[in-house]
């Protein structure tokens, strides 16, 4: 920020002073109508070098004075009302202190106090813009573009241009101002004209070119043609809608289908698991049957040799050779009747319990070949029937939205050639009009096209309702909302998107231009501001404006001035209040003044 205003003071003889303090970033004054609020904003445009006095001098009020803040210092400027002339006081050494003229000359610039206003942003010596189309010149003043960033409460709710002064005689020079500051291009020079024969090779390449275009339009715009005639006599919106429809059902019936076969998968899991454990078990059974075969056959045989057994026979003694007497014992063959019983009947028990775990196993077999059945069945109807039903009905969707696109295609292929239409009339026009100087071509595209999109942006984030284009439209100066010019509108949305734009072009010229004044004053953006249908104040679009200027203006001193604010967080914002009431705030501006 280059510089700020610190202060308005309004005095006079026998009056108190007037004071104002305001802060480098957003401040917001508000009250009731007839408080003064409109008078601070004409101080600052009589400091500016207007000649409208800001105040009737039958109010005892005799002097403005305001104190701007700069990098370097600050500056006092004081003028009397119905003078022409500024007294500066100045401790910042790029601004001497004297005595200035408030009307901007060429022959005494540096004593005039648009040198001194322009000094302040960079611009230290007198440059001249082009003001009209025969590049006639006047110098470059600060008045000439300051209604850009000075919206007073009647040029706030106009029609017109917000960039524009509002009297077309001028227009040349304020653009040519505009261009000025943001690119440093003066046109001191006027530019060398062409040759009558090189001009007519020039429209002849023109239109030369434009037909070419117009022809590949047309092609193309057949092709299109061609491809729409494929489904002749449908409705395709409502083709669509059955379509997702379709589509939506059978894609539940896919995820249900995936869900009941995680279902089957979790129950294969458990009956395998169960059959595992049979197996298991069964084995064991084989081998402990095994086991009682081998006992039964052991005991068999100790019995069969017992029974053969002579009642007594002698034999020797391996080790003293003495004859030894064995006798049979009945005691051998009842205990290995015994055992034998007993393992019998366990082998039995054995027996039964493996029976019934073999048809444990064989009905667990059976449950999981089923499971396994139904989970193929399910497979099937997901990939053989289900899933090409959805991919064919989105290759269908998918044709009947490419359908869509031809017919936005074609329309937007007519557009195009209405414009080469109209390219070509205008190429075809009266080659005077060549020789004239024609500020706006200057432009350059990227500040219309960031213009665009910037005030775009700024309505998206102010919920702008039912927004779908935003386009600076150059020939105008001034912004066209979804096909429809600024000016269709009643003066609450004039002053609205005049607020937009002066708001979009501060921030644009803070942060791009070679010369920005970092300074806005906003009067009333949103008193006349009514929905219209219900003609109430729109809460919205009151809301989300300040929101906006109070978050993102940092680095751009702005004043807005309105009667009733909304209610937001403010955070850091310099809030000034009028109450027109004596026992309760501030009355208004002037202290000595109320109704």
């Amino acid at each position: 920020m280059s510089f700020y205003i610190e202060k308005i003071i309004v005095t006079g003889s026998g009056k108190t002073d007037s004071i104002i303090e305001l802060s480098n970033g957003v401040n917001i004054i508000y009250g009731p109508s007839n408080t003064g609020k409109t008078y601070m904003v004409k101080c600052i445009d009589y400091m500016f070098g207007s000649e409208r006095e800001p105040i009737d001098i039958s109010t005892g009020y005799q002097y403005i004075k305001i104190i701007v803040r700069t990098q370097c210092g600050t500056i006092t400027m004081s003028r009397k009302i119905g003078e022409n002339k500024i007294e500066v006081s100045s401790n910042d050494n790029n601004v001497p202190s004297g005595k200035y003229a408030t009307k901007a000359s060429r022959t005494n610039y540096d004593k005039t106090i648009n040198s001194v206003w322009l000094s302040l942003i960079g611009i230290n010596d007198l440059h001249l813009v082009i003001s009209n189309e025969n590049y006639k010149k006047q110098i470059l003043s600060w008045r000439t573009f300051s209604h850009m960033f000075m919206l007073t409460e009647t040029k706030i709710i106009s029609e017109y241009s917000a960039i524009l002064s509002g009297r077309d005689t001028s227009n040349t020079a304020v653009i040519a101002s505009l261009i000025f500051l943001l690119s440093g291009q003066d046109f001191a020079e006027t530019e060398t004209k062409d040759t009558k024969e090189i001009k007519e090779a020039k429209k002849n390449a023109v239109k030369a070119y434009i037909n070419k275009e117009l022809f590949r339009l047309s092609e193309r715009n057949q092709e299109l043609l061609a491809q729409l005639k494929e489904n002749p006599n449908i409705d395709i919106a409502v083709e669509i809608e059955k379509i997702m429809a379709e589509i939506s059902t059978n894609e539940k019936r896919i995820n249900s289908s995936i869900e009941e076969n995680q279902k089957i998968l979790a129950q294969l899991y458990e009956k395998n698991e169960n059959l595992s454990e049979c197996n298991v078990l069964l084995n064991r059974y084989d081998e402990l049957t095994t086991q009682y075969d081998a006992d039964l056959k052991r005991l068999n045989f100790i019995v069969d040799g017992e029974a053969n057994l002579n009642a007594s026979f002698s034999t020797h003694c391996p080790f003293c050779d003495g004859e030894v007497v064995v006798k049979k014992n009945q005691n051998y063959i009842d205990a290995a009747k015994s055992d034998y019983k007993k393992i019998k009947l366990q082998a039995k028990d054995l027996e039964s319990a493996s029976k019934e775990l073999r048809s444990e196993k064989l009905s667990l077999e059976q449950e999981i070949g089923t499971l396994m059945a139904k989970k193929k069945s399910i497979e099937e109807l997901i990939e053989k029937e289900l899933k090409p039903q959805v991919f064919n009905l989105k290759e269908k969707l998918s044709a009947y939205k490419d359908a869509i696109e031809c017919q936005k295609e074609i329309d937007i292929l007519k557009k195009l050639s209405e414009q080469k239409t109209a390219d070509m009339i205008e190429n075809d026009t009266d080659e005077e009009s060549e020789l004239k100087f024609k500020v706006k071509e200057h432009l350059d595209y990227s500040f219309i096209n960031e213009l665009s999109n910037g005030i775009k942006s700024f309505l998206e984030n102010c919920n702008y309702d039912n927004l779908l284009s935003v386009i600076f439209d150059k020939a105008n100066m001034d912004i066209v909302i979804n096909g429809k010019k600024k000016s269709s509108n009643g003066k609450g949305y004039n002053a609205y998107f005049n607020s937009v734009v002066a708001i979009v072009l501060s921030r644009y010229m803070e942060s791009k231009a070679k010369y920005s004044p970092d300074f806005l004053v906003l009067d009333s953006p949103i008193l006349s501001l009514k929905e219209k249908e219900t003609k109430k104040p729109s809460e919205t679009m009151r809301n989300t404006l300040f929101e906006n200027i109070v978050d993102n203006q940092k680095g751009i001193q702005t004043i807005v001035i309105e009667n009733e604010i909304p209610e937001i967080n403010y955070k850091d914002a310099n809030i000034i209040h009028f109450t027109k009431e004596k026992n309760n705030g501030r009355y208004g501006f002037l202290l000595d003044v109320a109704d």
